[in-house]
């Protein structure tokens, strides 16, 4: 027991520093289990996907991210879809990248919005701020080759996770 306001000091001084140490272990031991279980780090620029074969393994993980990274790293268009794809972020500029791609060829373009279908699985009827709607597959067939409908056939696979 405190005999006086001394020992009433020493006694919330030795509580505080108990504190102290107790939240500094735990923040050590909260970040080395971050770091050992942390993801490795996201393909750069220079290993975007022009095929099914070449998405690195982390992208299978993520299923709306790799259907968009196949079809958008696909080679005839991934030089101009580079600027909308954030990769260490994971992210992508969709309505930039889909106001750009109105400039395009109509086989380029629907690449582009058949990335955005699988990726980011508007709901029937949402508001488009490019007035567009879903692809449908008439327009697939009708407009793309047939090694660009196997490119989609691969997207279509890793978001349904095959």
């Amino acid at each position: 027991m405190p005999n006086g306001p001394g020992d009433v000091l020493v006694l919330v001084g030795v509580i505080v520093v108990a504190l102290f140490c107790w939240v500094a272990i735990t923040a050590l031991v909260v970040a080395a289990v971050m770091r050992w279980t942390r993801r490795p780090p996201p393909a750069s620029y220079v290993d975007r996907a022009r095929s099914w074969d070449e998405v690195p393994s982390w992208v299978r993980h993520d299923k709306e991210w790799g259907a968009a990274v196949v079809l958008l790293g696909a080679e005839r268009i991934s030089a101009r879809t580079e600027e909308f794809v954030d990769f260490p972020a994971r992210q992508i500029d969709w309505l930039g990248l889909r106001l750009a791609a109105a400039e395009w060829s109509p086989d380029d373009r629907l690449l582009v919005e058949v990335a955005y279908d699988l990726a980011y699985a508007p709901q029937p009827g949402a508001d488009e701020p490019t007035g567009r709607g879903p692809v449908s597959v008439a327009e697939l067939l009708r407009s793309l080759s047939d090694p660009d409908l196997d490119l989609v056939h691969s997207a279509m696979s890793l978001r349904r996770g095959r």
